[in-house]
């Protein structure tokens, strides 16, 4: 599915830095895969700026850059096939021992803590159902759905949780209203947006229960491009230090309503294993 040329240059130009480039040399081109940057409660969103605050904390050290879009749309393996081969520069993964065999991982956390619990989407008359769990076995009576590229998968399968996989992601959605699972396991961050995508077809967040795994969301690179992890791994450790960073998640509406919840909640958690 290729990228409309437009689309392209718009979001080339929303995102470019023209900072202080050297002498006789443009702006190192960087491709990402920034295919919705405008919309706050789009996962690319906070990414997006993440990497370009990174960028821009190096450009003295490393040199003026720009951002720009891949030709072609890629999401989950295709976009980690499209780093090896070269195609994409950066991207950003829930990590996996695969993901970090396959690519360079820059091993400073997006995310923090909240990377590491997971909610539930669920029909919303099946909530006194769900009241009803307490341990993994009793949720082992339910179905889950999720995205068969996904790391979550290994992780349901690691705990004996049946699910439903497909691939896509807005299918899902559609999947769990039509009663094909149970309920769609999302992260902590993802889900407050999420819920309001699809009004019409009666879900909502489960009350009473909370997933949690160890999880870290990082930036990835090809595993020979030891200049751009340098730079993004200097860019993230300055941003931090300063507090810009800290600026930018406290600005996304749905990064605070996760760390509300995590601070607030009266959930059950159930620890899933790794192995």
């Amino acid at each position: 599915m290729c990228i409309p040329k437009q689309l392209r240059v718009i979001l080339l130009f929303a995102l470019m830095v023209t900072v202080g480039p050297a002498i006789g040399a443009g702006p190192q081109r960087l491709v990402a895969p920034l295919y919705v940057t405008d919309n706050i409660n789009s996962g690319t969103y906070y990414y997006a700026r993440l990497l370009h605050l990174a960028l821009e904390k190096t450009v003295e050290d490393y040199g003026a850059y720009e951002l720009a879009l891949p030709d072609a749309l890629f999401v989950d393996d295709r976009l980690k096939a499209a780093i090896m081969q070269g195609y994409v520069d950066v991207s950003w993964f829930s990590t996996t021992p695969e993901t970090e065999q396959q690519l360079r991982a820059i091993k400073v956390p997006l995310l923090g803590e909240i990377n590491q619990y997971r909610l539930l989407l669920i029909r919303e008359e099946d909530q006194p159902r769900f009241a009803q769990v307490e341990t993994l076995e009793d949720l082992r009576g339910f179905v889950g759905g999720l995205s068969e590229q996904w790391p979550e998968a290994e992780v349901l399968a690691a705990n004996d949780l049946p699910f439903v996989s497909t691939t896509g992601y807005n299918r899902l959605f559609q999947m769990l209203a039509a009663g094909r699972f149970d309920y769609f396991s999302r992260g902590l961050y993802q889900i407050a947006g999420e819920i309001e995508r699809f009004p019409e077809l009666g879900l909502v967040i489960e009350q009473t229960l909370m997933l949690a795994y160890p999880s870290h969301m990082y930036f990835f690179v090809h595993p020979d491009n030891t200049r751009l992890a340098e730079r993004i791994e200097t860019g993230l450790l300055r941003a931090r230090a300063d507090g810009s960073w800290q600026a930018l998640y406290e600005s996304v509406p749905r990064l605070q309503w996760a760390h509300r919840e995590l601070q607030q909640h009266q959930r059950r958690i159930l620890p899933l294993s790794l192995d």
